[in-house]
Order: C-alpha cells, then sequence, then structure tokens
C-alpha cells in the first residue's frame, strides 16, 4: 500500500523501527554507572533488611533504612560493600528495634 509521495507503509514501519531503536540504544548510553552500581547493590541487599533504600553520589554508595538488630545492620553493610565492587559504602542506616 503506497501512501503519498510514493511511500510504503513498509518503508514508514521501517523507519519507525529504526528510530526507536536508536532512542533504545540513546537511553541506554546515558545511563550513569551509578544507576549500574545502585541495582547491583539493590540486588544484592534484596530481602535483607526492612526497606534498605541504595543510593550512589559520585560512585560511594548510601545506605539508609532501619533495621531490627545491629548483626542485621552489619549483615547489610558486609553484603553492599560487597556488591559495591569497591566503592566506597557508608552506612546510614538506623538500629530501631520493633
Amino acid at each position: 500500500m503506497s501512501l503519498k509521495n510514493g511511500i510504503t507503509v513498509a518503508g514508514v514501519a521501517v523507519a519507525m523501527s529504526l528510530a526507536l531503536g536508536v532512542s533504545d540504544a540513546q537511553a541506554a548510553s546515558n545511563a550513569s554507572p551509578g544507576d549500574a552500581l545502585a541495582t547491583s547493590v539493590t540486588a544484592a541487599l534484596h530481602g535483607t533488611g526492612r526497606g534498605i533504600r541504595v543510593q550512589v553520589v559520585d560512585g560511594t554508595v548510601y545506605l539508609y533504612g532501619a533495621v531490627d538488630t545491629y548483626l542485621q545492620r552489619a549483615s547489610i553493610e558486609e553484603t553492599a560493600t560487597a556488591a559495591a565492587q569497591g566503592h566506597k559504602v557508608v552506612d546510614s542506616i538506623e538500629f530501631s528495634p520493633s
């Protein structure tokens, strides 16, 4: 099927696919290394505490939240440090027994 000026529907579909592929590639290239680091640490901490939040600023990993015991806090910090791949980890987790 042809549109005006001899452009086909298939041609438009191919052009749109290419344009969308470029935007996905641009979005991936715009992701900061901190995003990957935060994702890695968050995945490692999954299920280790009550709502531990991870933030990465200038390559430093910050941990926020609250836990019931000091042992939980130490375990979370150890896990985050291992997942941080040599990046500094700042533990701002509060001790808050239920």
